[in-house]
């Protein structure tokens, strides 16, 4: 029988105990390396959405403030393309960049076609600077007497995977709002 000799006992820890606990420490810190690229990514997207209401929010403020045209428009779509610096609408006026000086000797916008058009034409830039390579199309129609506006932005949003499954490629995205100008 071999008797238990207390002075042979081993002291610390062998070097396979080491590196399993090593191994378990390094699994650990790439979970929480893996959770902060995606908490991250999380935070960018949030801004860029929020970004989209706070534009689509300042378009309507715009309508509101040139009802006279937006209550008054025909059932068309306007669209506006940051990537390109274009409006397309079905009324001319609103597809052009109108010059309106405001309080030099320029001819100041006189109609609120013109007017409309001024702003819409400065919302986009706004647009271009915060959401490059946007769309935005304002859809107007009439019911029952009552106009309302739909504004729907779109953009392309970079997604980080958290794991295989998951597309890490572009996705568009849509933000809409519903207006009475």
């Amino acid at each position: 029988m071999s008797r238990y000799d207390p002075t042979r006992r081993g002291r610390g820890f062998s070097l396979v105990e080491v590196m399993v606990a090593l191994l378990v420490i390094c699994v650990g810190l790439l979970g929480i390396a893996k959770l902060q690229a995606l908490m991250l990514s999380n935070t960018g997207i949030s801004r860029t959405r929020a970004l989209a209401a706070l534009e689509a929010s300042s378009i309507a403020a715009t309508m509101h403030a040139d009802r006279d045209y937006w209550a008054g428009t025909p059932a068309a779509t306007t669209t506006v393309n940051t990537a390109s610096s274009s409006i397309t609408s079905a009324d001319p006026i609103l597809a052009t960049t109108p010059d309106c000086s405001f309080g030099g000797s320029d001819a100041p916008c006189t109609t609120t076609a013109k007017m409309a058009a001024y702003d819409l034409n400065h919302w986009m830039s706004d647009m271009a600077g915060v959401l490059p390579g946007s769309t935005a199309a304002i859809g107007c129609g009439a019911n029952v007497g009552v106009v309302t506006c739909q504004i729907t932005i779109t953009w392309q949003e970079n997604m980080v995977a958290a794991n295989a499954q998951e597309n890490t490629a572009a996705q568009t995205q849509h933000y809409q709002l519903v207006v009475n100008p």
